[in-house]
């Protein structure tokens, strides 16, 4: 797992980069393109910042609700509750990227238009976006799991079983969410 999110951390790297590269060639004053709705942190804030500044906090707190998943599983009960509210909160980031991508092809932005602006930011969500996807599938594999271990600590039973694929879905949602930082800042705040 971790030569897999090193590799993943190399993708992310490359599009950034490559983002960033674009960005710069286009010169000052040229970024967002005339009439392209400009996506980054205004002041005072518009409705669209404050919907992405939640949904940031949203995924970012779903890491701290998957940990605390793993600490209860650790300590022999399910983790369950944890688990939910982190497949609930992916859900919930995944709903409300997908409706950003909305509002924006309703204002005329998507990834043909603006040239390497649009393509740039569709790509680089688009990616991300498939990364949390199955890490949130993967999410509700380790919830089915949990709820297995729920019913048996229930009726008596003690859990058994490894622990593998919690820490490994673990360690990729955990790299998702540092990726969405990265993303966040460059996309958003700079």
């Amino acid at each position: 797992m971790l030569v897999f999110l090193a590799s993943e951390a190399m993708l992310f790297a490359g599009l950034i980069g490559g983002y960033i590269v674009l960005r710069l060639a286009q010169g000052p004053g040229n970024w967002p393109p005339p009439g392209a709705p400009d996506i980054g942190i205004q002041v005072p804030p518009t409705f669209l910042n404050w919907v992405m500044i939640g949904n940031t906090i949203i995924l970012l707190s779903s890491s701290l609700t998957y940990h605390w998943g793993e600490v209860c599983m650790r300590k022999g009960r399910s983790g369950v509750l944890g688990y939910a509210l982190t497949a609930v909160f992916g859900a919930v980031f995944l709903g409300v990227q997908a409706w950003e991508w909305l509002h924006l092809k309703h204002e005329g932005m998507w990834v043909n238009t603006f040239g390497t602006y649009g393509s740039c930011f569709f790509t680089m969500t688009g990616f991300h976006g498939a990364h949390v996807f199955i890490g949130w599938v993967a999410i509700l594999i380790v919830l089915g799991r949990s709820t297995i271990r729920q019913m048996q600590i229930f009726s008596g039973q003690t859990p058994v079983g490894s622990h593998t694929c919690e820490e490994l879905t673990g360690y990729y949602w955990h790299f998702v969410d540092v990726v969405w930082i990265f993303l966040y800042g460059i996309l958003y705040v700079l």
